[in-house]
């Protein structure tokens, strides 16, 4: 039986990331039978696959700003398209008895594209946050915070979230936690791919797992487990 106090989110827009979501949403299943999982999209996307289906509202644009605060669920894991799920992940939404939203923090902080600035001087080891994985429970603070998050993002002229959300993260009062990198796998390195003592990646966010029009990047991606 599903458990829709706690599922997954995905925002996709036409038929390929769509597609994507829903091999990440089998991988989500696969491992966590019991999870929920929602999608919001354009009207007319086939949605089989997911439990929940919403229409995203015209003009959005960067839709996720707007609708993360709509989630079905009490408890939502918010995952980008380009993502597989590997492993069980009930110890990881039980961050949430403890914290309101928890996210991990972009991989290549250091770089002038992830330093940018709206309003704030921020320290820069104060690093963005990776919004492709988000966790968080649907209390007062998290509601107010994707508020802020939205219109924040919206006056900044941005075509990128993040440079928003690390702001919007600095002056909230919401309880946040960095998470381990093995919950957002973004790179690895060529030794990994050979041994590693590290743990085992439990999501996969990959560049590659978004939609190919390469027919042999396309196979690669669909065999990624």
């Amino acid at each position: 039986m599903t458990d829709m106090s706690r599922g997954v989110v995905y925002v996709a827009w036409g038929k390929d990331h769509v597609d994507v979501a829903r091999r990440s949403a089998a991988s989500v299943k696969r491992w966590n039978p019991g999870l929920g999982t929602a999608i919001w999209c354009k009207d007319g996307d086939d949605t089989s696959g997911f439990d929940h289906a919403f229409f995203i509202p015209e003009g959005l644009k960067r839709p996720k700003v707007n609708v993360l605060g709509e989630s079905p669920f009490d408890e939502t894991l918010f995952l980008d398209n380009d993502t597989v799920v590997r492993a069980e992940l009930g110890s990881f939404f039980d961050l949430l008895r403890k914290y309101e939203m928890c996210g991990t923090q972009v991989i290549l902080w250091h770089r002038p594209r992830h330093l940018k600035k709206i309003a704030l001087d921020l320290p820069e080891t104060f690093p963005e946050i990776n919004t492709g994985v988000l966790l968080y429970r649907k209390v007062p603070a998290v509601l107010d915070f994707f508020r802020d998050w939205a219109e924040t993002f919206a006056a900044s002229g941005m075509g990128i979230d993040q440079p928003s959300f690390r702001e919007v993260l600095w002056r909230s009062d919401v309880r946040f936690y960095v998470f381990p990198p093995q919950f957002n796998k973004r790179v690895f390195e060529a030794s990994e791919l050979i041994w590693s003592d590290a743990p085992r990646a439990r999501i996969l966010h990959l560049e590659l797992l978004r939609p190919q029009k390469n027919p042999i990047l396309r196979w690669i991606s669909n065999r990624i487990r």
